[in-house]
């Protein structure tokens, strides 16, 4: 007797990598209660439409009941986002300068799709993320040849949605592509002039980004 051929499943544990770009939409935005504080500075935020490398690494589970797939997955990746801006007040010399860094984050996020051909699973995604921030600000004052700065630094938790497309090759290497909205949520923090403490200003620091990526996986059953 010939014995059937066994079905391909996306059923099992999961491993892999993945690689691609990312995109800034984050804002900095300053604020102060000190009349006329920044002068002729005009500040109105902060962000970078250049892409920036993204890579790193996830592991899965799925359960395929017909057609339908849920499943679970999490990743953690490396970033490079470090963005500055500066803006001066030609009147005084002031000079304001924000910036930001975003070294690494993650997410742990619920899959649900459907195989539209038997290897081809197409999905919706969504969950928790987190990551690494550091935003700062300093003011240079050169009249008072003085400065002053303000910081924060901190692993921030928010939400990612996205949708991505995955191929199984054999049965047990698949390839996807994958888009991600990544929101880490916003923190403010105050910088306050040692010499004139009536001078201070607050930064509000939005952080949210997109990733495009590719990834390939080792599923660990045997179809």
């Amino acid at each position: 007797m010939i014995a059937p051929v066994p079905v391909f499943t996306w059923a099992g544990f999961y491993a892999g990598v993945n690689a691609g770009a990312a995109w800034n939409d984050s804002d900095l935005t300053l604020s102060s209660e000190t009349p006329a504080f920044f002068g002729a500075i005009d500040v109105d935020g902060i962000s970078s439409d250049d892409a920036v490398f993204t890579g790193g690494a996830q592991i899965g589970f799925n359960y395929q009941f017909g057609a339908a797939v849920v499943g679970v997955e999490a990743d953690i990746n490396y970033i490079d986002f470090d963005d500055a801006f500066s803006a001066l007040d030609v009147a005084t010399g002031d000079e304001l300068t924000v910036s930001q860094e975003v070294r690494w984050f993650g997410t742990l996020r619920a899959r649900l799709g459907f195989t539209p051909a038997e290897r081809l699973l197409v999905y919706a995604t969504g969950g928790l993320a987190f990551g690494e921030v550091e935003s700062a600000t300093t003011f240079d004052i050169p009249t008072e040849l003085a400065s002053f700065a303000g910081s924060n630094s901190d692993t921030r938790w928010g939400w990612t949605l996205g949708a991505g497309a995955e191929y199984a090759i054999t049965n047990n290497l698949t390839v996807k592509a994958e888009y991600l909205y990544v929101d880490l949520g916003s923190e403010s923090y105050t910088a306050v002039d040692p010499a004139n403490p009536a001078f201070d200003y607050t930064v509000e620091d939005e952080t949210n980004f997109h990733v495009l990526r590719a990834g390939l996986n080792f599923k660990f059953n045997t179809f």
